[in-house]
């Protein structure tokens, strides 16, 4: 090979190295540009991960709830008429024996009266089954069936008296004793209970009961202790009502007697008439009792109670109904009717009926619907270790039964000076919506909404108010629960206070008013401020009156 040929090959691999390398750097700064190093790669990944969705460390942006379907609407007139509520309407009724239970846990029961007292003092009447077999230190041996008072007795109810401010309703024996024997325990309790705290001695319990089979069976032993007539008559009551006013009139003159307290009040009206047509001075209140069910027949008796019947309106306006014509009578006479005993199942109750979240629902609304007929005040039965009981005494604390729930959340409707409001409910088929209102005060409105329905209910609220509204909610893990009941996000301890995390929301109004959702078996209550003028509600001062 000459010089030339070696010079031109030579040549030719060097440009052929050159394309070569240009070639290779070309793909080098491709990868470059497809993969980038490795600051830029702790970058790129940090980039990624924020933009992943957000953890629970981050918590997503909230979004509005969705509007509520409206399938109820409740309206309410600025110049809608009012009802005065008794500042001491909702009380508590119990038996003799329970005394010294209670006495025992004087914190506890002064902390639960506490919570269902409203403006005035509470009401507690002392009576029930016991009445009828309760003596004051009778001469001869008392019998198996019968409850002796005592000293101590006194002094523990005189305790109770003391520290919760109640006062009482004492139920005399008209069954087993005598109108000298009654008139002697009068004496002692007028003596020994501290002065002016008895507000009453009803006359009997349920006499129109004392013939029946059962009662004789269950309550008394005539052979021992002289019992009323077997065939006692509501011209009997009226003659023994008279005989024991007469006897008590010389040892508790001025106070006030009630009777007869009728255990069925609409087919044994002629009782009260019967006693209201004859003078009977001291007669200061008729008094009635109502349970819608019965835990005392069978199951297969339309009064067998049942979670859907407690929910029924025949468990509330039908107990209302039942009542309306000793209202008109009594009120005829110039006297109040008082309900001394109310709950939703006699005989104790039954279990998973009496003691879950439908009773909790069924109480305020068949308080108010006593209250609408004219009712005076109402005594809800509290039986120590029943099913229908609104709460218990135990060595561990209190048990908050439903039922003591939704009598809170009546009296959190109250407040100082209540009226009942008149209002409008329109609600679409389907829905078992029941709504109430009062006014508190003058510039405070609040309206309770039960829904004891299986569907949720979207409800509007048109009302002679303004601001925002806030909402407290009754609910519960379903209408069978008996624990898990739930008042603003809270639940009743041990030891009577609340436990939890109040939660109260609060709604705007919109341009119909205020919209929002019930769900099913809970209640809400709704509270707002009233404007000016509206329901009696004061006007603000002027400008001129400020100066």
């Amino acid at each position: 090979m000459t010089r030339a040929e070696r010079t031109r090959r030579r040549r030719a691999l060097t440009a052929s190295g050159l394309g070569l390398g240009v070639v290779v750097a070309a793909l080098s700064v491709l990868y470059g540009l497809l993969t980038p190093s490795p600051k830029a790669a702790t970058r790129q990944q940090a980039h990624s991960t924020a933009a992943r969705p957000t953890t629970s460390r981050q918590p997503a942006a909230r979004t509005p709830p969705p509007p509520v379907r409206i399938r109820a609407r409740v309206v309410i007139s600025a110049h809608a008429p009012t009802q005065p509520i008794p500042s001491s309407f909702l009380g508590i009724s119990t038996e003799y024996w329970a005394l010294p239970l209670w006495a025992h846990h004087l914190s506890l029961l002064e902390r639960v009266l506490s919570l269902v007292r409203g403006p005035g003092p509470l009401v507690l009447r002392i009576g029930g089954d016991s009445a009828d077999r309760t003596f004051w230190s009778p001469v001869r041996e008392m019998p198996e069936w019968a409850f002796e008072v005592t000293p101590e007795w006194l002094r523990e109810v005189r305790t109770i008296v003391r520290h919760t401010g109640a006062r009482l309703i004492l139920d005399l024996n008209l069954a087993t004793a005598t109108p000298t024997i009654a008139a002697r325990w009068a004496r002692v309790a007028e003596a020994m209970l501290p002065k002016h705290s008895i507000i009453g001695f009803e006359i009997g319990n349920e006499p129109d009961l004392y013939a029946t089979p059962a009662w004789q069976q269950t309550i008394v032993d005539g052979r021992e202790i002289r019992l009323l007539p077997a065939q006692i008559t509501k011209s009997g009551y009226a003659q023994a009502f008279a005989a024991y006013s007469r006897a008590l009139s010389t040892v508790a003159p001025g106070v006030p007697l009630l009777g007869p307290a009728l255990s069925e009040p609409r087919v044994n009206l002629d009782w009260i008439t019967q006693l209201l047509a004859s003078p009977h001075p001291d007669l200061r209140a008729v008094t009635v009792h109502r349970y819608p069910y019965s835990a005392c027949v069978p199951p297969r008796s339309p009064m067998y109670p049942t979670i859907s019947r407690v929910l029924s309106e025949a468990a509330t306006a039908g107990v209302s109904r039942s009542v309306v014509g000793a209202v008109r009578a009594a009120h005829r006479a110039g006297l109040p009717l008082r309900l001394s005993e109310l709950n939703s199942v006699t005989c104790g109750g039954v279990r998973g009926v009496s003691n879950t979240m439908a009773t909790a629902l069924w109480a305020p609304d068949a308080l108010f619907e006593l209250l609408r007929v004219g009712v005076s005040s109402v005594s809800i039965h509290v039986r120590a270790h029943a099913y229908n009981a609104a709460f218990s005494l135990r060595s561990h604390g209190l048990i908050a039964h439903p039922l003591l729930y939704g009598m809170v959340m009546f009296n959190r409707m109250l407040g100082a000076d209540p009226q009942l409001v008149s209002l409008r409910l329109r609600a679409r088929a389907g829905l078992h919506l029941k709504a109430w209102a009062v006014r508190s005060g003058r510039r405070t409105l609040r309206v309770l909404l039960i829904n004891k329905g299986h569907r949720p209910a979207g409800v509007g609220l048109t009302l002679p108010a303004r601001g925002s509204a806030t909402v407290q909610r009754l609910l519960a893990p379903s209408v069978r629960a008996r624990r898990g009941v739930m008042l603003s996000g809270q639940h009743l301890g041990a030891n009577g206070e609340w436990q939890g995390r109040l939660a109260v929301a609060a709604i705007s109004p919109q341009p119909r008013g205020y919209a929002l959702s019930v769900p099913r078996y809970s209640a809400a209550l709704v509270t707002v401020r009233l404007r000016p003028g509206a329901l009696g509600a004061r006007r603000a001062p002027s400008v001129a009156s400020r100066g």
